[in-house]
């Protein structure tokens, strides 16, 4: 008798608990939905849309559309379910057995899971003293670069001079993760160069998390990697229509950006007035150190009082610290009074 092969990547996988509560802070999602008028419009596009056949393989429509936005060809795009499956898709092309990824703890757990999956070789690099990446601090022999800005978890931004490096690298690919880019109030050009790979995604200020919608920005010969070996039909057609409407609605869409702007810097003050360490934020989370208080046990007594936020004190390179998602006016308020409470 045949018995199951053993599986050949044992990584630890990346998630958030999901659990039935009444405030809910933990995954950076938008604290709003969609307007009605979006969803209307969904629904029309839906209604004279051919669900029996195979969606658009290469996406046409929505990268034309991205490519307007972003003042580059249809070609420069490569679109998927969600940043993530865009991020295991470049792995996949220029990861892989013999090379290797330069990675800076702390930050977002699905680069070193997707480099264990992809056979990719994590080289682990560090930040400077304030917490940040400079030019010295990043190796100059790994085949990928991966660079999230404002980071995850800390919330932080990296300094406006590192764009000058992938220029001069042109032996290396840097991957630029931008997940919470419209919630960065800097001022100062994106990331370029033909060997820069910018990752957007739909799931934070766009509030569609639920669509699961990335893309990337990068050298047409990079997508036309990316594309030679994602599987056929991996975007469905649905996905195709909501986020076309999504680029019709985006003003409103992004109506929310200011209010957790807003809240966020409302919260980083609150928290600092409770004596603990907020990390300067320019997303829509902020990342805190909790000082004398253990943050696992004050995770449990937030939970307990139907508030969850994540535990980040056992993520490399972190310490003893939550981070919080922003939420409405209300949410936020429930939680710092009641943070307030179970610091006493």
């Amino acid at each position: 008798m045949l018995s199951p092969s053993q599986p050949q990547v044992l990584a630890t996988s990346y998630h958030s608990p999901q659990l039935d509560v009444e405030v809910k802070l933990n995954t950076n999602e938008s604290p709003l939905a969609p307007p009605e008028g979006f969803l209307l419009d969904v629904a029309a596009r839906i209604r004279r849309s051919s669900l029996h056949r195979y969606p658009d393989r290469q996406a046409s429509e929505l990268r034309q559309r991205l490519g307007e936005f972003h003042g580059v060809d249809p070609e420069a795009i490569f679109v998927g379910n969600g940043s993530n499956e865009v991020l295991q898709t470049i792995f996949l092309a220029y990861g892989g057995p013999g090379r290797t990824a330069w990675v800076a703890q702390p930050t977002y757990g699905m680069y070193a899971q997707i480099a264990g999956a992809t056979r990719t070789e994590l080289i682990p690099g560090q930040r400077s003293d304030s917490g940040q990446l400079t030019e010295e601090l990043i190796a100059s022999d790994a085949s990928l670069v991966v660079v999230c800005d404002p980071n995850n978890p800390t919330g932080m931004v990296e300094p406006a001079e590192l764009r000058s490096l992938p220029p001069l690298r042109p032996h290396q690919l840097f991957i630029v993760d931008r997940a919470y880019h419209d919630f960065d109030q800097r001022q100062i050009p994106e990331w370029h160069g033909e060997n820069v790979a910018v990752v957007r995604t739909f799931s934070k200020a766009l509030s569609l998390a639920g669509l699961r919608l990335g893309y990337v920005v990068a050298d047409p010969t990079v997508i036309a990697a990316l594309y030679g070996i994602v599987l056929p039909y991996h975007l469905s057609s649905l996905s195709q229509l909501v986020a076309v409407s999504a680029l019709d609605w985006q003003r409103e869409l992004q109506a929310m950006v200011s209010l957790v702007v807003t809240e966020r810097d409302a919260m980083v003050s609150r928290l600092a007035a409770f004596g603990l360490a907020p990390y300067p934020s320019a997303t829509n989370f902020v990342l805190v150190d909790m000082g004398i208080h253990d943050a696992h046990e004050i995770w449990n007594r937030l939970v307990a009082r139907s508030i969850l936020v994540r535990d980040a004190s056992q993520w490399p390179g972190v310490g003893n610290a939550l981070r919080i998602t922003i939420g409405t006016p209300e949410e936020n308020a429930r939680f710092l009074s009641t943070l307030e409470e179970v610091l006493r």
